[in-house]
Protein backbone atom coordinates (compact mmCIF):
# COMPACT_ATOMS: atom_id res chain seq x y z
CA UNK A 1 0.00 0.00 0.00
CA UNK A 2 1.13 3.49 -0.59
CA UNK A 3 2.34 5.55 1.95
CA UNK A 4 0.12 8.66 1.28
CA UNK A 5 -2.89 5.95 1.18
CA UNK A 6 -2.20 4.55 4.15
CA UNK A 7 -1.65 7.54 5.73
CA UNK A 8 -4.88 9.26 4.70
CA UNK A 9 -6.46 6.35 6.11
CA UNK A 10 -4.82 6.43 9.70
CA UNK A 11 -5.89 10.22 9.55
CA UNK A 12 -9.26 9.26 8.81
CA UNK A 13 -9.14 7.04 12.02
CA UNK A 14 -8.78 3.78 10.81
CA UNK A 15 -7.20 1.50 12.85
CA UNK A 16 -6.27 -1.59 10.46
CA UNK A 17 -3.85 1.68 9.25
CA UNK A 18 -2.71 2.73 12.41
CA UNK A 19 -1.08 -1.17 13.34
CA UNK A 20 0.42 -0.94 9.54
CA UNK A 21 2.10 2.08 10.33
CA UNK A 22 3.37 1.02 13.71
CA UNK A 23 4.57 -2.70 12.47
CA UNK A 24 6.11 -1.08 9.59
CA UNK A 25 8.22 1.22 11.77
CA UNK A 26 8.34 -0.60 15.58
CA UNK A 27 11.48 -2.44 14.51
CA UNK A 28 13.88 0.44 13.26
CA UNK A 29 12.89 2.63 16.08
CA UNK A 30 13.36 0.34 18.68
CA UNK A 31 16.76 -0.26 17.29
CA UNK A 32 17.37 3.14 16.51
CA UNK A 33 16.34 4.12 19.58
CA UNK A 34 18.86 1.98 21.71
CA UNK A 35 21.52 3.11 19.46
CA UNK A 36 20.31 6.52 20.61
CA UNK A 37 20.15 5.50 24.47
CA UNK A 38 20.92 1.89 26.47
CA UNK A 39 17.57 2.57 28.87
CA UNK A 40 15.48 0.07 27.12
CA UNK A 41 12.66 1.64 29.48
CA UNK A 42 13.54 5.35 28.12
CA UNK A 43 13.30 3.82 24.09
CA UNK A 44 9.80 1.83 25.01
CA UNK A 45 8.58 4.87 26.51
CA UNK A 46 9.41 7.15 24.00
CA UNK A 47 8.70 4.46 20.85
CA UNK A 48 4.90 4.92 23.14
CA UNK A 49 4.76 8.65 23.50
CA UNK A 50 5.77 9.14 19.61
CA UNK A 51 2.49 6.90 18.46
CA UNK A 52 -0.21 8.55 21.90
CA UNK A 53 1.43 11.96 19.89
CA UNK A 54 0.81 11.01 16.35
CA UNK A 55 -2.91 9.30 17.15
CA UNK A 56 -3.93 12.14 19.07
CA UNK A 57 -2.67 14.90 16.64
CA UNK A 58 -3.43 12.72 13.61
CA UNK A 59 -5.87 15.42 12.08
CA UNK A 60 -2.87 18.59 12.37
CA UNK A 61 -0.61 16.39 11.28
CA UNK A 62 0.24 16.96 7.18
CA UNK A 63 0.88 13.90 5.29
CA UNK A 64 4.69 12.87 5.27
CA UNK A 65 6.16 11.82 2.23
CA UNK A 66 8.09 9.25 3.85
CA UNK A 67 6.18 7.87 7.11
CA UNK A 68 9.77 5.96 8.62
CA UNK A 69 11.80 9.22 8.32
CA UNK A 70 8.85 11.21 10.20
CA UNK A 71 8.87 8.38 12.95
CA UNK A 72 12.51 8.11 13.51
CA UNK A 73 12.94 12.22 13.74
CA UNK A 74 10.00 12.38 16.10
CA UNK A 75 11.83 9.28 17.77
CA UNK A 76 15.11 10.93 17.96
CA UNK A 77 13.33 14.68 19.64
CA UNK A 78 11.21 12.93 22.15
CA UNK A 79 14.14 10.35 23.58
CA UNK A 80 16.48 13.94 23.57
CA UNK A 81 13.21 15.42 25.55
CA UNK A 82 13.90 12.58 27.69
CA UNK A 83 17.53 12.65 28.43
CA UNK A 84 17.16 16.14 29.44
CA UNK A 85 14.56 16.08 31.98
CA UNK A 86 16.16 13.19 33.11
CA UNK A 87 19.58 15.04 33.40
CA UNK A 88 17.73 17.79 34.85
CA UNK A 89 16.78 15.83 37.38
CA UNK A 90 20.11 14.31 37.81
CA UNK A 91 21.51 17.88 37.34
CA UNK A 92 24.74 15.34 34.73
CA UNK A 93 24.87 18.70 32.96
CA UNK A 94 28.99 17.95 32.05
CA UNK A 95 27.39 14.73 29.89
CA UNK A 96 26.41 14.61 26.09
CA UNK A 97 22.95 14.39 25.49
CA UNK A 98 22.64 12.06 22.89
CA UNK A 99 25.61 9.54 22.29
CA UNK A 100 25.34 7.17 19.32
CA UNK A 101 26.49 3.85 20.57
CA UNK A 102 26.98 -0.08 19.04
CA UNK A 103 24.97 -2.74 20.35
CA UNK A 104 24.65 -6.34 19.14
CA UNK A 105 21.67 -8.66 18.85
CA UNK A 106 21.60 -12.76 18.39
CA UNK A 107 22.24 -12.95 14.91
CA UNK A 108 24.73 -10.33 14.51
CA UNK A 109 26.68 -11.94 16.88
CA UNK A 110 26.38 -15.55 14.98
CA UNK A 111 27.75 -13.59 11.96
CA UNK A 112 30.52 -11.96 13.64
CA UNK A 113 31.20 -15.32 15.67
CA UNK A 114 31.62 -16.75 12.23
CA UNK A 115 34.71 -14.60 11.18
CA UNK A 116 38.18 -14.74 12.65
CA UNK A 117 38.90 -12.71 15.99
CA UNK A 118 41.73 -10.56 14.77
CA UNK A 119 39.42 -9.41 11.52
CA UNK A 120 36.77 -8.64 14.36
CA UNK A 121 39.40 -6.33 15.97
CA UNK A 122 40.62 -5.07 13.09
CA UNK A 123 37.01 -4.20 11.78
CA UNK A 124 36.40 -2.82 15.70
CA UNK A 125 39.29 -0.68 15.52
CA UNK A 126 38.46 1.01 12.18
CA UNK A 127 34.87 1.67 13.31
CA UNK A 128 35.82 3.26 16.48
CA UNK A 129 38.00 6.11 14.43
CA UNK A 130 34.50 6.92 13.78
CA UNK A 131 32.89 10.45 15.40
CA UNK A 132 29.43 9.47 17.10
CA UNK A 133 27.78 11.88 14.31
CA UNK A 134 29.46 9.33 11.75
CA UNK A 135 28.40 6.28 13.22
CA UNK A 136 24.58 7.88 13.66
CA UNK A 137 25.06 8.82 9.66
CA UNK A 138 26.39 5.54 8.04
CA UNK A 139 23.54 3.87 9.88
CA UNK A 140 20.86 6.13 9.00
CA UNK A 141 22.25 5.86 5.17
CA UNK A 142 22.85 2.07 4.99
CA UNK A 143 21.31 0.32 7.62
CA UNK A 144 17.68 2.24 7.43
CA UNK A 145 18.22 3.26 3.96
CA UNK A 146 17.09 7.23 4.41
CA UNK A 147 17.88 9.76 1.97
CA UNK A 148 20.81 12.17 2.54
CA UNK A 149 18.00 14.92 2.90
CA UNK A 150 16.09 12.99 5.75
CA UNK A 151 19.33 12.01 7.72
CA UNK A 152 20.23 16.17 7.47
CA UNK A 153 16.97 16.80 9.15
CA UNK A 154 17.13 13.81 11.70
CA UNK A 155 21.01 14.61 12.58
CA UNK A 156 20.54 18.46 12.40
CA UNK A 157 23.22 19.44 9.97
CA UNK A 158 22.73 20.46 5.92
CA UNK A 159 22.66 18.12 3.25
CA UNK A 160 25.76 18.60 1.67
CA UNK A 161 27.65 17.92 5.30
CA UNK A 162 25.82 14.70 5.68
CA UNK A 163 26.99 13.61 2.07
CA UNK A 164 30.94 14.64 3.33
CA UNK A 165 30.52 13.01 6.72
CA UNK A 166 29.34 9.68 4.61
CA UNK A 167 32.58 10.46 2.36
CA UNK A 168 35.06 10.57 5.04
CA UNK A 169 33.73 7.38 6.69
CA UNK A 170 33.92 5.44 3.67
CA UNK A 171 37.14 6.87 3.16
CA UNK A 172 38.38 6.32 6.55
CA UNK A 173 37.19 3.12 6.83
CA UNK A 174 38.68 1.97 3.32
CA UNK A 175 42.44 2.74 4.22
CA UNK A 176 42.15 0.30 6.98
CA UNK A 177 43.60 -3.15 6.78
CA UNK A 178 40.27 -4.18 8.38
CA UNK A 179 38.83 -4.44 4.47
CA UNK A 180 41.44 -6.42 2.54
CA UNK A 181 39.30 -9.16 2.10
CA UNK A 182 35.80 -10.69 1.66
CA UNK A 183 35.60 -10.99 5.57
CA UNK A 184 36.13 -7.28 6.63
CA UNK A 185 33.75 -6.42 3.92
CA UNK A 186 31.15 -9.14 5.33
CA UNK A 187 31.63 -7.90 9.00
CA UNK A 188 31.64 -4.09 8.21
CA UNK A 189 27.93 -4.38 6.77
CA UNK A 190 26.85 -6.68 9.70
CA UNK A 191 27.81 -4.21 12.00
CA UNK A 192 26.53 -1.47 10.87
CA UNK A 193 23.06 -3.10 11.55
CA UNK A 194 24.36 -3.21 15.01
CA UNK A 195 26.72 0.22 15.02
Amino acid sequence: MDQGNLWSRFKAGDKTAFESVYRSCIDDMYAYGLKLESDQELVKDSIQEVFIDIFERRNAVSEPYNIKFYILKALKHTIFKKQKKERKKLKLHEQPLVSFSAGHNFEDKRILSELDEEKKQLVTKALQTLTSKQKEIMYLRFSVGLAYEEISEIVGIDHASVRKQVYRAVKKLRNSKAFDDYKGIVLFYSMLRIL
